[in-house]
């Protein structure tokens, strides 16, 4: 079983609901724009700052966030329900699949590979990706499910800021 427990003030204190669906508008749950603290148990979860599924996104994965730097942005929520096993993206320098590429299948800061601040579109093979602005998980992030083909990133403001990429991971 996977949920995720919101909290409207920090150290989990206020307000509270549980969640183990998806949930496209929290405006109708009473919690739009109002999370200041986060539960997670099981599978990740990705918030969205705007509802259906849109917006700036943020992962979450299982452990308890008594505080949120982005706290009282979030508008809906996704499970992560996706088979992580496995995981290959392919990055491509320009946008439309153009360009140099490469394949990644683990954790990558892009510094070590070249390819730091230039990937402008991707095809997810298999797994689900977190793309960092920042090096070492730091800074704004973009989620890739499997089967994501995002042809540009210029529409998602991620342009030629990708630093670091990341494989959710099958929990033990």
């Amino acid at each position: 079983m996977s949920k995720i427990t919101v909290y409207s003030q920090e150290g989990f204190g206020g307000r509270s609901a549980e969640f183990q669906q998806d949930v496209s508008d929290l405006e109708e749950k009473g919690f739009n724009n109002a999370i200041a603290s986060i539960k997670v148990i099981g599978e990740p979860w990705v918030a969205y700052y705007d509802k259906d599924f849109d917006g700036k996104q943020r992962v979450f994965e299982q452990g308890e966030y008594a505080t949120l730097d982005d706290k009282g942005r979030f508008s809906s929520f996704k499970k992560v329900t996706a088979d992580l096993t496995n995981p290959e993206i392919q990055m491509f320098e320009h946008i439309n699949y153009q360009g140099r590429s490469v394949i990644i299948r683990n954790e990558t800061n892009l510094t070590e590979i070249d390819f730091n601040d230039k990937a402008s579109s991707h095809r997810v093979r298999r797994g689900v990706w977190v793309l960092y602005e920042d090096i070492n998980r730091r800074g704004s992030q973009l989620i890739a499910f499997p089967g994501d083909y995002v042809s540009n990133y210029v529409p998602l403001s991620f342009n030629d800021k990708a630093s670091c990429v990341r494989p959710l991971l099958q929990r033990p």
